[in-house]
This record gives C-alpha cells, sequence and structure tokens, in this order.
C-alpha cells in the first residue's frame, strides 16, 4: 500500500504542473462541478434521508 499524501502537497504540486490551476475562471469551473456532483448526491438520496426532510414518525 503506498503511503497517503497530504492535501497540500497535492495541490502545491498541481501548481508547479500548471501554473494556471489557481485562475479565477478554472477555480470557478471546479467550484460549479462540484456544486453539481453535490446536488446529484443528494438528489440520489433516498426520502428521509436528506437533511433538509422532516422527521419521519416511528412506524414501529
Amino acid at each position: 500500500m503506498s503511503d497517503a499524501a497530504r492535501w497540500h502537497d497535492v495541490k502545491a504540486r498541481a501548481r508547479r504542473i500548471d501554473p494556471s490551476w489557481d485562475d479565477a475562471e478554472r477555480a470557478a469551473r471546479r467550484r460549479h462541478l462540484r456544486e453539481q456532483m453535490l446536488a446529484s448526491i443528494a438528489a440520489a438520496q433516498p426520502a428521509g434521508d436528506r437533511a433538509d426532510d422532516p422527521p419521519r414518525p416511528d412506524l414501529t
């Protein structure tokens, strides 16, 4: 098993390889894609498991 990489190190390497990594346009695109991904995950959760769902009565 390989050693885990620290996120700080991974980001630093990405910046060395591609200096445009932190450009505002690229950061905005990553933010947008992250929001889409999280929305699709939230939509896939069964009803009652989402944080904004009201509590269900105990059916036991």
